[in-house]
This record gives C-alpha cells, sequence and structure tokens, in this order.
C-alpha cells in the first residue's frame, strides 16, 4: 500500500494552556482506506509520526509502524474504514513543533516553542477533527503515547469516541518514565552543542546517540538481548566476547538513522508533554477523572514494559468495570520486545482487537 503524507493548515488559531497562541498551526496526516466509511483515527508513539502504514515508495525498507493491522482485510480494514493518523503537536514530523517557523520572527522556533501538556497535543488532536468535520470516530487507537492521546480523548470528549484502544498505557505517567524522560531532556540540554536549543540543524548532537542506546536498553527487556544476543552462541572459546559485541551491535542498532532524524527540541517538547498525563487533573480524585471514559476501551500492555507495566492498563479496567462492568476489557501481552511490543507485536495485537471489535460489533 502506497501513501502519502498530506499537511494541511487550520483556519482558527490554537492556543495552549500556557497562553502562547500559534496564530498558524499545521497538521501533518496520513489517510488510508474508504472516504465514506467509519473513521478510525490514529495516533503515534512520542518518538514516532503518522506514518501508521504503507510505503511512500516501492524501494522504502520499512512500513508504517502498524502496518501488521492496517490494510485490506485487516483488523483495521482498509477496505470496510477511513483511517487517519495524526501527527502529535509539537512533533518534528510536520505539524506544527519546534522546527516549524514561527510567523513571528521568521525564523524556526527552536527552544522558544511553548511548553505543551499531554492535555494541549489531545485538543489539537479535537481541533483536527473539527477542520475535517468529523463530529465522532468510530474507534481511536494508539500505542505509547498514542495510547495516551486515546485514554485523554476519550475522557475529554466523550461524545467524540465510540470506542478505544490503547496499547501499552497508563492512566497518568509513571515515576520510572517520568524519570527516563527528564534524562532525555537533561542529556540534550547539557551537551555543549546543544546551544541552548539554537543548535545546528542537520547535525546531529553527541547527546542523541547517548538518548539513543538508552531507549534501547530502557524501551527493551533482559529477554531480548538474551535471545538475540545470547541464547544464539554457544559456549565456546571466546563466546563470552561475541555475545558482548552482540549486546554492543544491538544496543547501536539503527542509532545513526535515528540521530539524523529525531529533531533534539521536538523530543524535549514531546517527552514534556508525556510527563503531564494524568486523567484525574482537575478532579477531586484519580478515579473520577478515570471514569469520564464511556466508550467500550480496550487495554494492551506488555509483560516486560518498564514504562507501563500491566498494573496499569488493570487499574484502568478496575476503575471503570467497578461503575459499569464491562466496559473495559485488559490483556497483557506476552513480549520479550519490553515497550517496544506495542509496534512489534502487531500479530498478537491484531488477534485481541478483532475478538475484542467482534464482542463489540464494531
Amino acid at each position: 500500500m502506497l501513501v502519502q503524507k498530506k499537511i494541511t493548515p487550520f483556519s482558527q488559531p490554537f492556543t495552549v494552556e500556557s497562553g502562547f497562541v500559534f496564530t498558524q498551526p499545521e497538521v501533518a496526516y496520513e489517510e488510508y482506506g474508504t472516504p465514506n466509511g467509519p473513521v478510525i483515527l490514529l495516533c503515534h508513539g512520542g518518538l514516532s509520526s503518522c506514518h501508521a502504514a504503507g510505503k511512500y515508495a516501492e524501494t522504502d525498507p520499512q512500513a508504517g509502524w502498524w502496518d501488521g493491522l492496517v490494510g485490506p482485510g485487516k483488523v483495521f480494514d482498509t477496505d470496510r474504514f477511513r483511517i487517519l493518523a495524526i501527527n502529535a503537536l509539537g512533533s518534528s514530523f510536520g505539524s506544527t513543533g519546534p522546527t516549524s517557523i514561527d510567523p513571528a520572527t521568521g525564523c524556526r522556533f527552536g527552544p522558544t516553542f511553548p511548553t505543551l501538556t499531554l492535555r494541549d497535543q489531545v485538543r489539537f488532536i479535537k481541533a483536527f477533527l473539527d477542520h475535517m468535520d468529523i463530529a465522532r470516530v468510530h474507534i481511536m487507537a494508539g500505542p505509547s503515547m498514542g495510547s495516551l492521546h486515546t485514554l485523554q480523548m476519550a475522557a475529554m470528549y466523550p461524545k467524540t469516541v465510540g470506542a478505544a484502544v490503547a496499547v501499552a498505557t497508563a492512566g497518568r505517567m509513571t515515576a520510572s518514565g517520568m524519570g527516563m524522560h527528564h534524562f532525555i531532556a537533561n542529556a540534550l540540554r547539557d551537551d555543549p552543542n546543544f546551544a541552548g536549543g539554537w543548535y545546528e540543524p542537520g547535525k546531529p548532537l553527541y547527546s542523541m546517540k547517548v538518548v539513543w542506546q538508552n531507549i534501547r536498553l530502557y524501551y527493551t527487556s533482559e529477554k531480548i538481548y538474551q535471545q538475540m544476543c545470547f541464547d544464539t552462541i554457544p559456549h565456546a572459546p571466546g563466546s563470552q566476547q561475541k555475545r558482548s559485541d552482540a549486546v554492543r551491535g544491538f544496543l547501536t542498532l539503527g542509532m545513526e538513522a535515528a540521530v539524523a532524524n529525531f529533531d533534539p527540541n521536538a523530543m524535549i517538547a514531546s517527552v514534556d508533554a508525556i510527563n503531564t498525563h494524568d486523567l484525574g487533573e482537575g478532579f477531586a480524585t484519580y478515579e473520577e477523572g478515570v471514569r469520564r471514559i464511556q466508550c467500550p476501551l480496550l487495554l494492551l500492555n506488555i509483560d516486560t514494559d518498564q514504562e507501563f507495566p500491566p498494573r496499569c492498563a488493570q487499574e484502568i479496567a478496575h476503575i471503570l468495570n467497578a461503575e459499569r462492568p464491562g466496559q473495559a476489557t485488559a490483556h497483557i501481552i506476552e513480549s520479550a520486545w519490553g515497550h517496544l511490543g506495542c509496534v512489534l507485536e502487531t500479530q498478537q495485537l491484531s488477534r485481541q482487537i478483532a475478538v475484542w471489535m467482534t464482542a463489540h460489533k464494531l
């Protein structure tokens, strides 16, 4: 399936919680499927883009991050649904973000880009739907940060979301996840070449390589290192050195391409926004905030995920089902991939989503 990224300006300015006004906001998105079908809205992870499925060209080495779920005859069937994948506010992949031009100065926003909350990003998604004249989505879904957007959208705009799928998720940001995100931001800001956020465009910071290697550690699991770097090398003279070499190679796999694609200011904007995620914000109790979600909800967490362990999904399901039995379904995916299982375990995800959609006649 060949696809293309689209960028469209909003017809109205967009104001964030800090009071900053984007006078000419733009949103990047991709669209798949039948134009008149029920709408499925997909949101991406924190270090990803709106490229959820297909390829831009036949020669592309890799398809979009949920290509295993989106396409003809797949669980998000393009022969049946109109599927939109949106790029988040603050991203470096097309929507208004730190790499965008500030109309007030004619220069890129850079470090002057305002601090965002996850709620800002969700209101940006709602503004996109309004711009597209979509009053209600049939299903909203996403992995990682996209799952947080999904939960917040269902809570903030319950009449807009018909059903929701949250993969690798939580109702509020976890303490360990906050710690990792602060590490990412601190490492980038402390790089001498960061230059207060005015680094040279197109010249990757050394700290991005440090961040990437930590991502490879934190967002995977010990099991995947064991399987790929130890178990594949039998005991023999020098085998431990070979295992060490394999671990080093796995740790840096994809690093050069990654650091060339990620913008440091955008990465900081994203992790700072994710850290504000809390469905209980503005309510007397966390539970009260969670109970704003009214639609059928599928929660799929990964057993080896360090950031959003299984208990995070089970907690949300317990709160919702205590008041509306059967509203939420929580299932734990078994994967050695840790948090990355939310985009790599597409066969398991597809099976669970298909069963849930059938049960709820979606």
